[in-house]
């Protein structure tokens, strides 16, 4: 359910280091953005199992794809001088969510917040995130963000606060990631994301009451996916990008598949 690697972020945190941290007098910055993606997959999340029916919860037929479909996405970030940032990301959900309602379509709503800097050419960032999905039962996450970036490269983790119906407290996503720009402002960017899992949830945990089979028995970490990516802005405040999602495994050591990804993205 999560958006990779902060991705949703990086508007804001890019302001605040770019503002070199810190100005005087202070000063502040507000962005925004509007997608349009052709899936929107989560963390190298793929395939399932099978088809998403309701009430699969806590098992490996109900980790799946948040859309399957298009998925419109966008964002307000604020970025003040002093280092702090905040945003708001939303995006359109259609496969996933079946496992959570019997309304095929519906929202997912992240609000982030944290503090971003940089000591000559090493950045570090501290944050926190709520996942909200709209409608939603006991699948309400918070998440924090610890990360460190040197010139292009960058290491970052992210660990859920509480259980919900799609992971574990203790749950935590690490990447490791690299962005340059390349001749004809084209951007290159790459990410290599790892899990490392808690057995043991009120929601996520075999035998549990959603119907977890013994053939979904819970991982300790699984490789998750490796993102390679470029975009091209085509035009002022519109950018196009495609990524290829190189599959690992989820949580139940289901393979997921390789994948394209395509996307628009207005700024404004």
């Amino acid at each position: 359910m999560w958006v990779s690697s902060s991705k949703k972020m990086l508007t804001a945190i890019s302001l605040v280091l770019a503002s070199g941290v810190i100005s005087s007098p202070a000063s502040a910055d507000f962005t925004g953005h509007l997608d349009l993606a052709s899936k929107y997959y989560l963390r190298g999340i793929t395939t399932t199992y099978n088809p998403a029916s309701v009430g699969a919860l806590g098992n490996a037929q109900g980790d799946a794809p948040e859309n399957d479909g298009p998925a419109f996405q966008g964002g307000l970030d604020y970025a003040h001088s002093s280092g702090f940032y905040a945003g708001w990301w939303f995006s359109t959900l259609s496969y996933s969510y079946k496992t959570f309602t019997d309304q095929g379509v519906s929202m997912e709503h992240d609000l982030y917040a944290g503090y971003a800097s940089k000591v000559g050419d090493i950045g570090y960032k501290l944050g926190f995130t709520r996942y909200q999905y709209v409608p939603g039962k006991n699948s309400t996450g918070w998440e924090t963000l610890v990360g460190v970036s040197y010139k292009g490269f960058g290491l970052n983790a992210q660990t859920l606060l509480n259980d919900v119906t799609f992971g574990n407290k203790g749950d935590t996503y690490w990447t490791a990631t690299y962005a340059t720009t390349l001749p004809m402002d084209i951007g290159f960017n790459a990410t290599l994301g790892y899990y490392t899992y808690a057995k043991t949830g009120k929601f996520v945990n075999p035998g549990n009451i959603y119907g977890t089979t013994p053939g979904d028995s819970v991982a300790s970490s699984a490789f998750r996916h490796v993102t390679v990516g470029v975009t091209y802005p085509f035009v002022k405040n519109l950018t196009g990008g495609v990524s290829y999602i190189i599959g690992g495994k989820n949580r139940y050591d289901v393979s997921q598949d390789n994948k394209f990804v395509g996307s628009l993205s207005y700024t404004f």
